[in-house]
C-alpha cells in the first residue's frame, strides 16, 4: 500500500510540473524592430538599473536610402517590450507583453504615429478568464498567450490580427485601439 501512495504522490508530481513551470529571465536588453518594408525601424533600450522604473525607452526611426536615420519619435514606453511590430507607414506601432510579465499588464500596447498611447490592454480586456485559464500556458511568472501564436497587420495596415495557437482570432483596429468581436 505504501508504494502506491509513493507511486501516486510522485505521479502527481510530475503531472503538476507540466502545468506550472519555472522562469529564468536574464536582464532585458536593447531591441531592434523592423517594419516588413525595412524602411522603418523601432529601437528599445531597457531601464537602467541605477534608475529603474519598469518601463523601457523606445526610438521609431525612417531609414533613408543611405541607411541614415531620421527620428520620428522617442519617448519612455509604459513597458519593457518583448516584442513589436511597425506598421509599414509607421503610423502605429504595436508592442506585447512586458519584459518578465508576460501576459498581464501591458499585453498589447498601440502607439501612434507621434508616440502617444492609442490603447494599452492588459491580458483580461483581450482574453476571458476561462480562455486564460483553460487554453494559456502558465508558468510562474508568466501566462504565455502569445506562444504558437501568429500576429501580422491587415486590411491594408489599418488592423492587426492575433492568431493564438487554439484558434482564437483577435482583430485590433489600430486608429482607435478597438478590438472586432474575436472568434
Amino acid at each position: 500500500m505504501k508504494v502506491f501512495i509513493v507511486a501516486l504522490a510522485t505521479s502527481a508530481l510530475v503531472i503538476a510540473s507540466g502545468t506550472v513551470s519555472a522562469d529564468s529571465w536574464p536582464g532585458s536588453r536593447p531591441q531592434v524592430y523592423a517594419s516588413a518594408n525595412g524602411l522603418y525601424r523601432f529601437k528599445t533600450r531597457p531601464p537602467q538599473l541605477a534608475t529603474w522604473s519598469g518601463k523601457s525607452h523606445g526610438t521609431l526611426v525612417s531609414l533613408a536610402p543611405d541607411g541614415s536615420e531620421t527620428v520620428r519619435w522617442s519617448r519612455e514606453l509604459v513597458n519593457i517590450p518583448v516584442s513589436a511590430f511597425v506598421a509599414d507607414d509607421a503610423s502605429r506601432l504595436v508592442t506585447f507583453d512586458t519584459w518578465a510579465k508576460l501576459g498581464y499588464e501591458h499585453a498589447l500596447v498601440i502607439y501612434d504615429d507621434q508616440g502617444a498611447v492609442v490603447v494599452d490592454y492588459d491580458l483580461e480586456a483581450l482574453l476571458s478568464a476561462d480562455e486564460i485559464a483553460s487554453s494559456v500556458v502558465h508558468t510562474v511568472s508568466a501566462r504565455r498567450w502569445l506562444q504558437g501564436a501568429t500576429i501580422a497587420f491587415d486590411n491594408g495596415g489599418r488592423d492587426i490580427v492575433i492568431r493564438l495557437q487554439w484558434g482564437k482570432r483577435i482583430r485590433v483596429a489600430l486608429a482607435t485601439g478597438k478590438i472586432e468581436a474575436a472568434q
